[in-house]
């Protein structure tokens, strides 16, 4: 019975190590990124003129503010223990059905019903990603990356492949609104932010995405309804990317048959560079906001800088392969 008494409190003891020490590596990612973050903006300060004046900032947050939703809905995938490739694409169709169904041009539909059935029609395919990966067993990866070239295929086809414009004034005006004085693009990122931090944070369904992404077999046996969970995973993904595809139309004036199109690398980058790890089970709402912040950033400066934009492209590169061999040495020493 000791034996038994000591092996339990010994393995109370571990748990209890293990969970203080993912709280430390969260808040050290966290902090560190906070860090980083503030060292880039107060040398760009110094460095231009150009860099702290309200339009640029402005700019700056309106930037990150798209790539930043569709990185939120990367991040509830990737602690999933998932991946979706399609998230480009799938701002793209919701773009572009929106444009098309508002364009004076073509349907001219009023604003409202445009965006829901933009919104939902690229929310549909977060069902078709939960029933193609869980009762067809086909791997997120592949699922996904499959979405990726029908989804951007079906955008061509219903564009025509050309830019649809003349879109009411009312539905652009609200890219370049502000909302307490926090520009509009923002104010919808920190509340999706924050809504997505609950539901991951402080719902059943937020503590099964960690268990799932942890082990699925692990999940099963705990009794989780893994059929109802993994569309529930895609589904909100698929929403939170159609949302964004919404934004980028305002925000851009009419929608490209390549909008979207490198969202997928981006908003990955921006989730592990954040503290998530491609092995499910780890990562914040937090980390994910603070990540895009710093490729937001980082873009920024290389403009006011005149830094060569391939250049760019290898440091956001850099970026990601030391937060994955960093997410390694965490799973080692684990």
């Amino acid at each position: 019975m000791e034996a038994t008494a000591h092996a339990s409190q010994s393995d109370g003891n571990g748990k209890r190590g293990r969970s203080r020490f993912s709280v430390r590596v969260r808040l050290s990612t966290e902090l560190v990124l906070v860090l980083v973050n503030v060292a880039i903006f107060i040398g760009m300060s110094i460095a231009t003129d150009s860099f702290l004046t309200p339009f640029n900032i402005g700019n700056l947050f309106r930037q990150s503010a798209i790539i930043g939703i569709v990185a939120i809905s990367s991040t509830v995938v990737i602690i999933s223990g998932g991946i979706d490739l399609s998230v480009g694409s799938l701002a793209g169709l919701s773009a572009m059905v929106s444009a098309v169904l508002m364009s004076t041009t073509l349907v001219g539909m009023p604003i409202l019903p445009a965006v829901l059935i933009a919104v939902v029609a690229g929310t549909v395919v977060g069902f078709y990603h939960g029933f193609i990966i869980h009762d067809v067993r086909l791997p997120p990866f592949i699922a996904t990356l499959g979405s990726m070239y029908i989804v951007r295929g079906i955008v061509k086809l219903i564009s025509g492949a050309q830019t649809i414009a003349y879109l009411p004034e009312a539905y652009t005006q609200f890219a370049v609104s502000e909302l307490w004085g926090i520009p509009a693009l923002v104010v919808v990122w920190l509340i999706v932010a924050v809504a997505v931090h609950v539901i991951l944070n402080y719902t059943r369904f937020g503590r099964n995405i960690y268990v799932i992404g942890s082990s699925q077999e692990v999940a099963r046996l705990s009794g989780i309804r893994m059929r109802a969970n993994i569309y529930g995973v895609y589904v909100l993904a698929a929403f939170l990317c159609s949302l964004a595809g919404v934004l980028l139309t305002s925000r851009l004036s009419s929608a490209v048959p390549t909008g979207g199109q490198g969202y997928e690398l981006m908003a990955i980058a921006a989730t592990v560079i954040g503290g998530a790890s491609l092995s499910g089970a780890r990562g914040s709402v937090l980390g994910t906001v603070l990540g895009t912040l710093l490729m937001g950033l980082i873009s920024n400066a290389g403009v006011h800088l005149n830094i060569d934009p391939f250049l760019l492209q290898s440091i956001t590169g850099v970026l990601l392969t030391v937060a994955v061999v960093l997410d390694m040495l965490r799973q080692r020493r684990k």
